[in-house]
């Protein structure tokens, strides 16, 4: 009789088993950015360049929960985080969507700011710089998102040739070191850095998501199999 009790159990496992696949589906694309969201540790990243102390963690005061930092040792050079591994080696699947992560600077005395490449990518014998559209908020957290795609970037330094694709493609396939500008400030400075992330290529998102249209299908249609008889 239609409207009984195993009618009912039917639509309600249908329900469940639509709520779980829509689930898997969503912590599919997730776990496909590779993410540094420094909430429990450094997660591995270090720093180059004229740092007082090693890449401190700190629990708070993060956008929002942890973050990292480093100060600056005012000894000549620039100081930037290092990525650690698990955002190195092929990364051909993030061409054409962004690296993004949150800045914030803290300085003491006036502001005496500098211009240097503010994201570093080598690989393949090549390196490809990126200069952000600004500095970091003093004291406060900016948020950024820099097209992996040729326009904006430059072979070797900031006054270098611009990157072409077959040069950027060449560098994500094989990437051997990622740096994030840490310091801004012409004399003593702390860089902070948080929530870092490579995220997933388009195209992984929507395989994933015709996936899950695929088995939604199959499970209405043996739902009105069952609910036919």
């Amino acid at each position: 009789m239609y409207g009984g009790p195993s009618m009912k159990l039917t639509r309600k496992a249908v329900g469940i088993s639509i709520v779980a696949v829509v689930g898997f589906a969503i912590a599919g694309i997730a776990s496909a950015a590779i993410t540094s969201t420094f909430d429990v540790d450094s997660d591995g990243w270090s720093a180059i360049g004229d740092f007082a102390a090693p890449v401190t963690w700190v629990a708070a005061g993060g956008n929002p929960g942890g973050h990292i930092e480093i100060p600056d040792a005012v000894s000549g050079g620039v100081t930037y985080f290092v990525a650690p591994a698990k955002f190195l080696g092929n990364q051909s699947a993030a061409l054409g969507t962004a690296l993004t992560f949150d800045l914030q600077q803290l300085i003491s005395g006036g502001a005496n700011q500098f211009n240097d490449s503010d994201v570093v990518l080598s690989g393949n014998g090549i390196t490809l710089v990126y200069d952000l559209p600004a500095n970091p908020a003093i004291g406060g957290w900016t948020s950024y998102s820099v097209p992996l795609v040729a326009s904006g970037w430059a072979v070797s330094s900031l006054g270098g040739a611009a990157a072409s694709d077959a040069q950027l493609q060449q560098v994500l396939a094989s990437l051997a070191q990622l740096r994030i500008r840490a310091e801004y400030q012409t004399g003593a400075d702390t860089g902070l850095l948080d929530n870092v992330a490579l995220v997933p290529e388009p195209a992984n998102a929507v395989m994933l998501l015709a996936g899950l249209l695929i088995v939604l299908c199959m499970v209405r249609g043996h739902a009105r199999l069952i609910l036919a008889k």
